[in-house]
């Protein structure tokens, strides 16, 4: 009788407990996140340190009020920028505003905290304390902190192409339902960064060394992607073969430091970027790779890690481009999985010295392994509290080009005239149409031609002083700052007092 009493009782309690586990690991995990997007918040509210996320509002604002897709700036859209993006911020804007650089800012976190989820998920099978430790790890990561408050594609492609990987190799509760998530995720995902064509021919590779009755799937899965890079690669024929397209824009600043003699020495360019991200990420970047590799056999997102980082060091030791963190950022999401990974194959390593193993070691090496990921997650700290004020060094010489900006808005605008910008920022805070401004690198190569364009078309330009910039090259006596018998200086927005390139605003006579 006690029995056929107690044994509900204990039902209910055990059901109890654990919805009360479910309600707590739903909170802690709510808290990681939504910490996570606080932060990201914060940091957007900052001024960006390069001007790529108001390019992108330059062309996604021109996409939605003319149809029309083309970088009135600089030719980015022929071949060099992916357009998922594009059409994506197109969208946003459409629904938000035109001159809405927060709704983009605010959607890419949103992406962020997507991917945060997705990255709980993927972990989740190996317990609660590894998987919110994962999401911990990506959520307070310095680099998608700041990366994922930009208007950049980069937050869209990592979430892309986590999900294709969660499809393939973790959500097996979804059946065959996950390859047509696998197989839509990857096709976007190639059409937002050309790092996807790369863990694209990788994950191929991968496949046809498997064994398994998965394998004919996970190809089928990957075909629309290798369609759509074929069809991209065809559709850009018509600028040029597509990475020397590509290398070509990327090694523009590299190219000229080299003609000039100022371009710093390979070795030293490398050894500064493996420092800062070793600061950045100074348990999860060593921790994570170094799982990674050891399980390189049996988990393609090592292949995934490795190949990145890799490619960014060949890239940048053959002069090819910068080294820089949006080519790595696709890897964070997986580096922080491998070091949560770790540090519970580390504990369970040193726990197991300590037999035979009891409810109370048990319990002992649970509070270990939470430990160590406090520690860890707490590494991550100091380079968000050391920028939290002030944000990033680098947006100082940004602030000249935004001034610029304020000041043509607060000027006179003829309706039948455009102003030429050779800043996106300052264009964004220009208050001109997206339509109604152009960059200098569409003006005729000829001096006589390009001013009786700006004279017929343009009534103010925002000129910067970089040496291979066309109003420099065209017209090499606006570096000086003064009125000519063709431009009337109007403005200087401090751009050598504070160390970095001339920001002038000109208005053009005519």
């Amino acid at each position: 009788m006690w029995e056929r009493l107690s044994l509900p009782r204990l039902r209910a309690t055990l059901s109890r407990v654990r919805e009360s586990r479910t309600l707590i690991l739903g909170f802690v995990l709510s808290a990681i996140i939504g910490g996570g997007a606080i932060i990201r918040f914060h940091f957007a509210a900052f001024l960006d340190p390069f001007e790529d996320g108001y390019q992108n509002w330059w062309i996604s604002a021109n996409l939605v009020t003319t149809g029309q897709y083309w970088d009135r700036h600089s030719m980015m859209t022929q071949g060099n920028w992916l357009p998922l993006y594009h059409f994506v911020g197109a969208g946003v804007l459409g629904l938000t505003g035109v001159r809405n650089m927060e709704a983009l800012k605010a959607t890419n976190i949103v992406l962020s905290s997507l991917t945060a989820l997705l990255v709980f998920l993927v972990a989740r099978r190996e317990g609660p304390i590894v998987s919110l430790a994962a999401t911990a790890f990506f959520s307070f990561g310095f680099i998608d902190i700041v990366v994922s408050g930009w208007a950049l594609a980069e937050s869209l492609a990592t979430f892309l192409v986590l999900l294709a990987y969660g499809a393939l190799f973790c959500f097996q509760d979804l059946g065959e339902k996950r390859y047509w998530i696998a197989g839509v995720a990857l096709a976007l995902a190639t059409l937002a960064r050309y790092e996807v064509w790369l863990i694209v021919g990788l994950l191929a590779l991968f496949l046809s060394i498997q064994k398994g009755t998965d394998r004919k799937m996970g190809f089928l899965a990957i075909v629309p992607a290798i369609a759509m890079m074929g069809a991209y690669f065809v559709y850009a024929l018509r600028w040029g073969f597509l990475p020397s397209i590509v290398v070509a824009q990327t090694s523009t600043d590299i190219r000229y430091q080299v003609s000039v003699g100022t371009q710093p020495n390979v070795g030293d360019v490398l050894i500064r970027w493996w420092t800062g991200y070793l600061l950045l990420l100074p348990v999860v970047l060593p921790i994570g790779a170094a799982y990674g590799l050891k399980h390189w056999r049996q988990d393609f997102a090592s292949w995934g890690v490795v190949s990145l980082w890799g490619f960014v060091i060949v890239y940048s030791a053959l002069r090819l481009g910068n080294p820089s963190f949006r080519y790595v950022m696709i890897s964070v999401p997986f580096l922080s999985i491998f070091t949560a990974k770790a540090l519970k194959a580390i504990v369970a390593y040193i726990a197991s010295y300590r037999r035979p193993l009891t409810a109370q070691k048990e319990l002992t090496r649970a509070f270990g392994l939470a430990l160590a990921v406090l520690l860890a997650s707490g590494s991550l700290l100091p380079a968000t509290i050391q920028s939290w004020t002030d944000g990033f060094g680098s947006t100082q010489f940004m602030v000249p080009m935004e001034q610029a900006g304020l000041f043509v808005q607060s000027l006179p605008h003829d309706a039948g005239r455009i102003l030429l910008s050779e800043s996106p920022i300052a264009a964004y805070f220009s208050g001109y149409e997206p339509s109604r401004i152009l960059g200098s690198r569409w003006l005729p190569d000829n001096r006589s031609a390009a001013l009786s364009y700006l004279k017929a078309n343009v009534q103010y330009v925002v000129y910067m002083g970089v040496p291979y910039y066309r109003l420099r090259i065209l017209f090499p006596e606006l570096q000086n700052g003064t009125s000519t018998p063709d431009f009337q200086i109007l403005y200087d927005a401090g751009g050598l007092q504070i160390g970095t390139h001339a920001v002038y605003v000109y208005r053009v006579i005519y």
